[in-house]
């Protein structure tokens, strides 16, 4: 039993109210959700102790055990489960189907009756010591808080065509306060991945990592808040674009790339018409997020025309979260291939001072990366340190394959055989560092070296910039 099938079970949840909420219980396709998870549910009960999932401060637990980075992808479910006022979950031994589906029909709200079944019990017991004590538990509060903020928003987008600014705003800047705090537990927190709701997760993770570039280039909290917005945005126009096209397996065909690449004049009028004045750059950078550094990305900028710098510095985050990413039509590709990929294509698609910058912030093997040693072991990145060339890191496996329990331990580049992909082995990387017990040093790693002359080089001058975004913003919207 591991948190991987909590997931699942919770997973299955999730999915099986969804169709309940669509169809009838005996409609096809509710009956295969709720077998579904009644499978889920019984390969996290196969054994002779009960199991008790635990929901208390917006966090799960598993036998007591805190579950962060499950509290992270089912916030949603977690206050649908309080709204029914349920705290603890008890699986006891092989689940029974039919008391899945009485515990299904209550916590959709299709019955008032308790389930009163011998293998799935509700509220027998009232956590005690269940509560988010870890050092990152404000920042993973905040993450979850703007991830809710977008499903809102999509969703209102989707059904009315507008939304308002000013819960995203106050979202995006309780995120960057806590991330400014703790940049090392922010960017490892940005590999927490999500391949149902990719738009959510990808957007708080190329904030997340936008903020933090832009916090090493020495900008200040009152430039980063519109960054940090734009970056949250600067998919907002995809909820124009089907989803047939959005998950396409393989290449479009030219009317489905014309969908796709109306998206960021759709995503920037959106935040013009939901913001008005105050909020040009978040908008350009909606717009400009694909526009590459040579222009030759959508839409055309006009001859001559460089994206806005706030765009140029998103971009790279963009892409890479994309990359590491694996997508229904595309396996993810490891940290530090992601990395090469952007040093590939520095001033072409990229502003090469940014992408320098970034590759300098995130170390050429970036927190929470899978590495094989040339020994064998198996080490996961949990930071950086500025006093040691070091990669500092916490070992989980032997030589020999064996798991162990997480050791603290420094590698040197040239010990290192290979980087993997951590779910090819089962890893998810904020989750176990946050259990080895390392929290209190990615902490104190966590403040940024400014990169001194980047400034200058990029020629940051606020009224300047936002006169750049209003004329950008123009020239678009004069086009159309």
């Amino acid at each position: 039993m591991n948190e991987s099938n909590v997931q699942e079970f919770l997973k299955s949840l999730q999915a099986v109210l969804g169709q309940l909420n669509l169809y009838p219980a005996n409609h096809p396709n509710s009956q295969t959700a709720l077998h579904r998870g009644w499978e889920a549910s019984c390969r996290l009960a196969d054994s002779d102790e009960d199991v008790v999932i635990g929901l208390k401060g917006y966090a799960y637990f598993l036998n007591g055990e805190l579950l962060a980075y499950t509290s992270l992808m089912y916030a949603n479910l977690y206050h649908d489960l309080a709204a029914r006022e349920i705290e603890t979950i008890t699986l006891a031994g092989a689940t029974d189907a039919t008391d899945y589906r009485a515990f299904v029909r209550y916590v959709g709200s299709h019955t008032e009756d308790f389930p009163t079944g011998q293998s799935i019990r509700v509220n027998e017991s009232r956590l005690t010591d269940g509560e988010d004590e870890s050092a990152f538990a404000d920042l993973r509060f905040s993450y979850s808080g703007v991830v809710g903020t977008l499903r809102t928003l999509d969703h209102r987008v989707a059904r009315e065509g507008s939304f308002e600014m000013g819960p995203v705003m106050q979202a995006v800047e309780e995120l960057i306060d806590q991330a400014l705090n703790a940049s090392g537990a922010a960017l490892l927190l940005s590999t927490v991945k999500s391949h149902d709701e990719y738009t959510f997760y990808h957007s708080v993770n190329t904030c997340l990592m936008a903020v933090a570039t832009g916090q090493y280039l020495g900008l200040t909290h009152k430039d980063l808040v519109p960054i940090g917005a734009g970056a949250m945005l600067h998919d907002i126009g995809k909820v124009a674009i089907s989803s047939q096209v959005l998950n396409h397996p393989g290449r479009l065909d030219r009317e489905q790339w014309k969908e796709v690449t109306i998206h960021p004049q759709e995503g920037a009028q959106a935040i013009v018409a939901a913001g008005g004045p105050g909020h040009e750059i978040a908008a350009t950078i909606a717009l400009e997020h694909h526009a590459r550094f040579d222009g030759l990305g959508y839409p055309r900028l006009g001859t001559d025309a460089v994206p806005h710098l706030a765009s140029r510095l998103v971009a790279v985050s963009d892409v890479y979260d994309a990359i590491t990413t694996r997508r229904s039509y595309r396996r993810a590709e490891t940290p530090h291939r992601a990395l090469q990929i952007l040093l590939q294509g520095a001033g072409g698609a990229f502003d090469p001072d940014i992408v320098k910058t970034f590759i300098s912030l995130m170390g050429i093997f970036p927190p929470g990366s899978v590495l094989r040693l040339l020994s064998g072991e198996l080490v996961v990145i949990s930071h950086h340190r500025a006093d040691s060339e070091e990669l500092q890191a916490v070992m989980v496996s032997t030589a020999a394959g064996e798991s162990i329990e997480p050791e603290l331990v420094a590698v040197s580049v040239d010990q290192v055989a290979q980087q993997i992909l951590a779910e090819s082995v089962g890893i998810e990387p904020a989750t176990l560092l946050e259990q080895a017990g390392v929290a209190e040093q990615i902490l104190a790693s966590s403040a940024p070296r400014v990169d001194e002359g980047a400034i200058e080089r990029s020629g940051i001058d606020e009224e300047a910039l936002k006169d750049q975004a209003t004329r950008s913003l123009s020239s678009i919207f004069e086009r159309d």
